[in-house]
């Protein structure tokens, strides 16, 4: 698990892992189409269209999707600013496969269709990508400790540290072995016992240092703030103004690593001792679902283009990944332990939506076989300045 994998020279400015391996996926996945569609005669522009139509789709599906899932979470933070912030948030992952799937096909259909290009062709052209940035964008979701497995004890099993989503999921099912001291847990305003965040564990003794200075500061404005406007018998309303404001200032300021900060004041620990005694409390052992399904989903890449080269019909390869993938998503989630069984009763949302997308493949492949062979619209693609009046159909092997 690397959450952040490194920081921006100079800005200081952190890397998600996450975002990086969903940079890279995207990336790789346009070049490789992109080739394929010049090495088909395909226009490669067309590719690179789809491709920034897709980023954008693909991110808003995955999160509207992940949102509409998850609302009582969203719902929690109270004021609508908040809400909204919380939605944005992305860095923390908080995205849903089927969710960009669904959208990026629907936005890539509507451009394709508007501008006149084969849909059927373009869309085989794109599909063995589509499973190469599933596959890069799974180690993702492992450097961002998200999309974890069920407990294991096979030789492969994982176990993601501290503060991780698996880890604070153990606990609170009160798994066996998934036990934790009292120092590294604390109580909200609620009294809620929640476990010490990633964040102020991984905060430096200097940051810390600041962060209690500046709380202190603000007290001691505060108290001075309070003295003077009793001395004026509380009839300064300038005063009472700076009051109001100071206390919002102290709240602030305690509300900087409070967890941490609590902690290291009720037991007397450092942080270094408290680092050190997180470190001994990882989450227990998992499925690495995260690496299988980068796994399935690289080998699934490499099927498809294999079969784009042989394929008989226009849209094979499309169909084919909707009947395929949601069956391979279908197991892995039987052994993944982030998603409630909360759709029917009986079904993730993702193996209802599984069960969806598999029918429409199967029911694709079955129009496919009323339809001609080549799309109509499926044209050579030739540079302005040596296209000729008139290109017919592409070939069959194209």
């Amino acid at each position: 698990m690397m959450p952040v994998v490194f920081h921006i020279p100079f800005v200081n400015r952190p890397v998600p892992g996450f975002g990086l391996m969903l940079m890279i996926g995207f990336l790789l996945s346009i070049v490789w189409a992109t080739r394929r569609a010049a090495r088909s005669g395909a226009n490669p522009d067309v590719i690179l269209n789809c491709g920034f139509i897709g980023l954008i789709a693909g991110v808003v599906g995955c999160r509207v999707m992940y949102v509409a899932h998850y609302w009582d979470d969203f719902a929690r933070y109270g004021h609508p600013l908040k809400v909204i912030f919380a939605i944005f948030d992305v860095t923390r992952g908080g995205l849903e496969f089927y969710g960009g799937v669904i959208l990026t096909a629907i936005a890539t259909l509507v451009y394709l269709r508007r501008w006149g290009h084969s849909v059927r062709w373009y869309l085989d052209i794109l599909t063995p990508s589509l499973a190469l940035g599933l596959a890069i964008g799974r180690l993702g979701c492992f450097l961002n400790g998200c999309c974890w497995g069920d407990t294991c004890d096979l030789p492969w099993a994982v176990r993601f540290p501290f503060g991780s989503n698996a880890q604070m999921q153990q606990w609170e099912q009160r798994r066996p072995g998934s036990e934790l001291p009292q120092q590294l847990m604390t109580v909200n305003a609620t009294g809620v016992a929640f476990g010490l965040s990633r964040e102020s564990l991984a905060a430096t003794d200097d940051q810390l240092h600041a962060a209690d200075a500046a709380e202190s500061t603000a007290r001691s404005k505060l108290g001075e703030a309070r003295e003077q406007l009793a001395k004026a018998g509380g009839a300064d309303r300038e005063l009472a103004r700076t009051v109001d404001r100071l206390e919002r200032d102290v709240q602030s300021a305690a509300a900087q690593f409070s967890d941490i900060r609590s902690q290291m004041r009720k037991y007397g620990l450092s942080a270094a001792q408290l680092r050190a005694l997180a470190a001994r409390h990882p989450a227990l052992p998992v499925h690495p679902t995260q690496i299988y399904e980068t796994i399935n989903a690289l080998l699934l890449a490499l099927l498809l283009n294999l079969i784009y080269w042989r394929r008989t019909r226009d849209g094979q390869v499309f169909f084919l990944f909707f009947a395929i993938q949601p069956l391979t998503r279908w197991l892995l989630e039987s052994i993944r332990a982030d998603n409630p069984i909360d759709t029917l009763g009986v079904f993730t949302i993702s193996q209802f939506i599984a069960l969806a997308m598999t029918a429409v493949g199967i029911l694709g492949l079955v129009w496919l076989r009323s339809q001609p062979p080549r799309s109509q619209r499926a044209r050579l693609f030739v540079p302005e300045e040596s296209e000729s009046p008139e290109q017919g159909p592409v070939p069959a092997r194209a």
